[in-house]
């Protein structure tokens, strides 16, 4: 009897490098002269990242080093929707929990089509402050774009024979 091979899901598997800059404003006067920000992806739950101190410079706390963080996004081959990739930005006066200023939430999702550079201003959660975190969010890299283009030539010359791209894992 024949039986047929098994195929990879249908779903495409994504990856991008987002370059990140912060920067806090509206910050009241907390008595220190630095704040730390961890990168927490929602579904790891732990930091990926632990960006050093931000200086407090008139008024506002800049962070000098960019982040740059690799996200992996799955796409839905027949609605072409990409799934959320929910991750917290959380802003601190120290290691303790004692020390949070607040947090952030962004999608990824939003900005995986992006193709402008873009900056986000969000009030921090949990903050009685009103701090704000700026995110600037520049072009994601080019694995994206290419998968992009591989896809749709794929389509257009290949439309009934499946053929797997370097990229989907």
């Amino acid at each position: 009897m024949f039986k047929s091979a098994r195929w990879r899901s249908e779903k495409s598997k994504i990856k991008a490098v987002f370059k990140l800059q912060f920067r806090a404003t509206q910050v009241p006067q907390l008595g220190v002269e630095a704040l730390f920000l961890s990168v927490v992806p929602a579904d790891v739950g732990k930091p990926t990242v632990k960006l050093e101190k931000a200086w407090l410079e008139g008024g506002s706390y800049y962070w000098e080093n960019a982040v740059y963080e690799t996200v992996k996004f799955v796409q839905d081959p027949k609605s072409g929707k990409i799934n959320d990739r929910i991750y917290h930005f959380i802003v601190s006066k120290g290691a303790s929990k004692a020390g949070l200023v607040g947090e952030v939430s962004i999608d990824f999702a939003d900005y995986a089509e992006a193709t402008k550079p873009s900056s986000v201003s969000l009030p921090l959660k949990n903050s009685n402050s009103g701090a704000v975190l700026h995110v600037s969010v520049p072009f994601l890299s080019l694995i994206y774009v290419f998968h992009r283009l591989f896809n749709e030539v794929q389509k257009m010359f290949f439309p009934r024979l499946l053929i797997f791209s370097v990229l989907e894992s």
